[in-house]
C-alpha cells in the first residue's frame, strides 16, 4: 500500500514538472518582447515565432 502511495505522489510531481516546464519555454521566448526599443511589428514577429516553436515542440512530443 505504501508503494502505491509513493508511486502516485511521484507520478503527480512528474506530471506537474513537465506541465510547468512546457509553459516556461514560452515565457523565456517571450522575454525579448519586453524591451523598450522594440516596435510593435517586432513584437508580433517574435510572438509568432514563439508560438510556432512551442506548437512544433508539442507536436513532436
Amino acid at each position: 500500500m505504501k508503494n502505491i502511495k509513493y508511486l502516485s505522489i511521484t507520478l503527480v510531481v512528474t506530471i506537474m514538472f513537465f506541465g510547468l516546464s512546457n509553459n516556461n519555454d514560452y515565457s523565456k521566448c517571450m522575454n525579448a518582447t519586453k524591451h523598450n526599443y522594440i516596435s510593435q511589428a517586432g513584437i508580433d514577429h517574435i510572438s509568432a515565432q514563439c508560438e510556432a516553436f512551442i506548437k512544433n515542440k508539442v507536436m513532436i512530443k
